[in-house]
């Protein structure tokens, strides 16, 4: 099972770090909302139940999300911390009442990562959604560590990192380059 965690993670990593490469939010989030999906199923083929939920509950945000953007309008608050409590009652379902207190006290970590990531994908600024998501990833990358979860999970975390950083550079010192071309023609 745990190979086949592997590939749903890779295939989950390679969406995700494509998505930030687009400068429109809704093929970011279609991208996301895809590997949301590869991510789940890993999860799921890992035994680790709580993350899995967490994962599948920011299918259902990356498809709020989606559907306003779509629209062109704004997320609204309470959608967000409708989320953020969803996630919250999933933790304590999942941990005490299914797996019997089973929980790890860095499931709290993953919380606030998947809080973190209802805040941004509800960012309509995708320059700003892009320095605000790396704090998840930070939450994300140490659950990871911190869980032990096979080394993979927290390397594609950062990996997806990593590629956050590359797009912001890209398109700060792309739009900056192209704007000095722009003037000096």
């Amino acid at each position: 099972m745990m190979t086949l965690s592997y590939v749903m993670s890779v295939i989950a990593l390679l969406l995700y770090s494509i998505s930030y490469f687009f400068e429109s939010k809704k093929n970011y989030l279609i991208l996301q909302l895809i590997g949301n999906v590869f991510l789940s199923l890993s999860y799921c083929f890992m035994g680790a139940y709580f993350t899995m939920i967490a994962v599948a509950i920011g299918i259902g945000r990356g498809l709020i999300c989606y559907s306003y953007e779509k629209n062109d309008k704004k997320v609204p608050l309470y959608i967000i911390i409708g989320l953020c409590f969803v996630t919250v009652f999933s933790y304590i379902v999942i941990n005490y009442v299914v797996l019997s207190g089973k929980s790890s006290a860095w499931d709290i970590l993953y919380m606030f990562a998947s809080c973190m990531y209802a805040i941004t994908f509800a960012i309509r600024n995708m320059k700003l959604m892009r320095y605000v998501i790396l704090i998840p990833h930070i939450s994300a990358i140490s659950y990871n560590l911190l869980v032990k979860a096979p080394i993979f999970s927290a390397v594609s975390y950062g990996i997806e990192f990593v590629i956050t950083i590359v797009a912001i550079i890209k398109f700060r010192i792309g739009k900056r380059y192209a704007s000095e071309i722009k003037s000096a023609q």
